[in-house]
């Protein structure tokens, strides 16, 4: 069987839909097995690098594309990062103080956020579960560089005040606020694939939600999760179970990529 390049999304795709970052056993004798038949096996996540390498670490998977496809991680190492374009990310982020929006940037590879005061804080408590946020009175936005992301404190009706985010990419976890970070994995995919010395025709990506939108207009072969939303499900040119049953498994089979056993 021709070599086939493999690329699955994690929240919802590789982990279950309901219990946040279990992998299901079906899914990962499916990558086993994807492996053993001669297949390249990657995670392409719009995750920070440092929480990706966690878990592909754990699940002992060697090669992802992260940060929304500006990061790629092969064979174990790091061996590549594009920051945002920092005119763009600081245009916006001092629209976005004008307009009264508090903000927490990103600039190392950890949990650590920056923010001129409280205000962040205080209105966005829901953050605090997974960045620790450190508060800078005399951040200075024109003196940043190598910015990786940033979250903007602004409700889902008042997102049309700022329709630049969408030049870089935004997910929304929480209705007080929005992370504006990449979101064009299949740009990294791509990099991904010519590194490994492959064909783009033999790209097969798996996902779920919003941020899989873009690898799934580009990729020649896509597969949504049971669990996917609409718009996904639309894009896709398969459709398989939820990832709580069997769905990438049930998908490989079905392709025979892999044997039923």
């Amino acid at each position: 069987m021709k070599r086939k390049y493999f690329f699955f999304d994690i929240d919802g795709t590789l982990t279950s839909s309901k219990v946040f970052n279990l992998v299901p056993e079906s899914t990962k004798r499916a990558l086993c097995a994807l492996e053993a038949q001669g297949h390249f096996v990657a995670i392409a996540t719009g995750r920070a690098h440092f929480r990706a390498k966690e878990f592909a670490q754990e699940h002992g998977i060697q090669n992802m594309v992260c940060e929304g496809g500006n990061g790629l991680y092969f064979g174990g190492k790091l061996i590549a990062y594009e920051p945002l374009a920092d005119d763009l990310a600081i245009a916006i982020m001092k629209k976005a103080e004008a307009l009264g929006f508090p903000l927490a940037v990103s600039l190392t590879d950890d949990r650590i956020r920056l923010t001129k005061d409280e205000r962040f804080v205080k209105q966005c408590p829901g953050a605090q579960g997974f960045v620790e946020l450190q508060v800078e009175p005399h951040l200075d936005l024109d003196a940043l560089h190598h910015i990786r992301r940033f979250m903007i404190a602004m409700r889902p009706d008042e997102e049309a005040k700022l329709p630049e985010i969408k030049q870089i990419g935004m997910m929304r976890y929480d209705d007080s606020f929005v992370i504006v970070e990449p979101d064009d994995k299949y740009k990294g995919i791509l990099r991904m694939v010519t590194e490994a010395g492959g064909d783009p025709q033999d790209i097969v990506v798996f996902g779920d939600g919003l941020n899989d939108r873009k690898m799934f207009e580009q990729a020649p072969f896509s597969i949504a999760m049971g669990n996917a939303i609409p718009q996904l499900k639309m894009l896709a040119d398969y459709v398989s179970d939820d990832s709580d049953h069997d769905g990438i498994w049930n998908a490989c089979v079905h392709f025979n990529w892999i044997e039923p056993k």
